[in-house]
Order: C-alpha cells, then sequence, then structure tokens
C-alpha cells in the first residue's frame, strides 16, 4: 500500500513537472523570459533535476535584464546580461538563451540595447550610431573566433584518447548531472549499448539505509566510448 502511494505521488510529480517546463519553453519561443522564469521555478520546485535549474536560473537573468533596461538602469542590465553569458549550458534551450544574452550583453548604451532587443528607435547622431554598430560587431565576431576555437579544441581533446574507462565514463556522467550538488543522488552502471555506449543509470533511494529502498529514477545517460560525449537516453 504504502509503495502504490509512493508510485502516485512520483507520477503527479511528473505531470506537474512535464508540463511546467513545456509552459517554460512555450514562454521561451515568445521570448517571455519573466513567464518562462515562474514556469521553470514551480518545474524545480517539482523536481530539483539539473535542467530545470539551469533553465530557471537562465530565464531569470534574461528577465532581470530585460526589466532592468525598461527601468533604464542599464550598468545593471548589462551585468545580468554578462552573468548569463559567462553561464556555462548544458541543454538546448539554455545554450539558446546563452547566445541571446551574448547579443545584448556588449552593448553599453539604450539606443544599441534598444537596436539589438528589436526596437527600431535609435540615437539621431550618426557617428554615436556607427560606433555602437561596429562595437556590436567586433564582439560578435570575437565571439564566434572564440567559440570555433573552443570547438576545435574540444574535438582535438576527443580525438587524442580514444580509450575510455567505466570508471571514467562514469565520473563525466556525475560531472554532467553535478552530482556534487545533489548529494542524494547514486549511480550505477547498466550495460553497454549497441553501438558500444556506456549506459548508467542515476538514481534515489527514499530509504538509503536499507536495501530495499525504493528507487526513484533521475535519468539515464549514455557515454559515447570515442567522442566522450554524455547525453540522455529517452
Amino acid at each position: 500500500m504504502v509503495v502504490f502511494f509512493v508510485l502516485i505521488a512520483s507520477g503527479c510529480v511528473t505531470r506537474n513537472y512535464d508540463s511546467n517546463m513545456d509552459l517554460g519553453k512555450s514562454q521561451l519561443n515568445e521570448e517571455n523570459y519573466l513567464e518562462a522564469h515562474e514556469a521553470f521555478e514551480l518545474a524545480y520546485k517539482e523536481a530539483k533535476t539539473p535542467k530545470s535549474r539551469e533553465l530557471m536560473d537562465l530565464s531569470g537573468l534574461l528577465a532581470s535584464g530585460m526589466k532592468k533596461y525598461d527601468e533604464q538602469d542599464f550598468e545593471s542590465a548589462n551585468k545580468d546580461f554578462e552573468e548569463a553569458t559567462a553561464y556555462k549550458a548544458k541543454y538546448r534551450e539554455g545554450k539558446q538563451m546563452v547566445s541571446k544574452a551574448a547579443e545584448i550583453h556588449p552593448v553599453s548604451d539604450s539606443a544599441t540595447i534598444e537596436a539589438v532587443v528589436g526596437n527600431d528607435e535609435v540615437k539621431s547622431t550618426e557617428e554615436t550610431t556607427e560606433e555602437t554598430t561596429e562595437e556590436t560587431t567586433e564582439e560578435g565576431s570575437k565571439a564566434e573566433d572564440e567559440a570555433a576555437t573552443d570547438t576545435k579544441g574540444k574535438e582535438g581533446s576527443k580525438d587524442s584518447d580514444r580509450s575510455l574507462s567505466k570508471s571514467q565514463a562514469e565520473k563525466l556522467v556525475r560531472d554532467y548531472v553535478d552530482m556534487e550538488n545533489f548529494s542524494q543522488l547514486q549511480i550505477e552502471y547498466d550495460h553497454d549499448a549497441e553501438k558500444g555506449d556506456y549506459i548508467f543509470h542515476v538514481f534515489e533511494v527514499d530509504e538509503p539505509s536499507q536495501k530495499s529502498g525504493h528507487k526513484t529514477t533521475w535519468g539515464w545517460y549514455g557515454v559515447n566510448k570515442e567522442t566522450k560525449e554524455v547525453y540522455e537516453v529517452m
């Protein structure tokens, strides 16, 4: 009977979590960052997953930055955009928000911020407009060059060592899930996939002191032995 109620509660949490995550992603597509942040915050309260935490944090920074910009507090707004740009995002939606912040962050005055976020108003002084446009172009090119260099460096690192042990793969998953900040999580190797990737199970145990404690799955993760890429197994 206890297990029955646990399963019911778990299913309810999963539904609430999924619906809030879907709502947050929908709001992101509309660039409604405040509404997205509120939805991801509700999802995080239901299930404190790394993905909900990442999307909650980034949408919150963008929402805060936009609000401060509307209040003409441009210096504080740029600090939020700068923090979002430096965020080490792991998920697709998070990386999109980091890219959005990177578009806005280099701009230091109101006229160019308005141009980046889609406002057609610009300063009447042509010299100022030309200077800010040139700065934005230079910063954008620099960001692209750094991203390309980082990608090449990662590819070179992958090629340099094709051998990946099971324990090394487990450490990659631990880092990917950020298990240091989730002490209740446990991890175990499950099997090798058909293509040879390691498959790991990350879970919580309701009663860790008892071997018969109920396991609640946090996620399944695969590790490519050649590229060392960690991915979620659907």
